[in-house]
């Protein structure tokens, strides 16, 4: 994988949800305006379509009464979000009798034992394993 490849995506997806949290909420319109840029160029840096400078970050992050680093991911975070985990049918068997029919639980699990195992696979990797 590219290590900036879900990079922007990643950082929109934080913006957003800073944003969202917010107290009180800023909307995408009044950020927009504070930061003196358009709504639409809010809406793609959110999407990570749109690569916002390092300056513009920092004043997102000002204005959301944050620090920058809150708005960068971790490497890890982008191996993670972009890694996609293949469970054997062992696994995801066992999922299921836990889960017991309940579907949101099952994805649960399978979100948390992938995201296990893409870590185990990350640091393995990274020790040369």
């Amino acid at each position: 994988m590219d290590d900036v490849e879900g990079l922007y995506p990643a950082v929109g997806r934080k913006i957003r949800d800073v944003r969202e949290r917010a107290t009180p909420r800023l909307s995408q319109d009044k950020l927009a305006k504070r930061l003196g840029i358009s709504r639409a160029s809010i809406v793609n840096i959110e999407a990570g379509r749109q690569h916002a400078p390092l300056n513009l970050l920092w004043k997102i992050a000002e204005l959301l009464g944050t620090e920058l680093t809150t708005l960068i991911p971790q490497r890890a975070e982008l191996l993670a979000i972009d890694t996609v985990v293949k469970l054997n049918d062992k696994m995801r068997k066992q999922i299921e009798v836990e889960a017991n029919g309940n579907a949101p639980l099952k994805k649960s699990l399978t979100n948390i034992v992938g995201r296990l195992l893409t870590t185990i696979e990350t640091d393995k990797t990274r020790k040369g394993s």
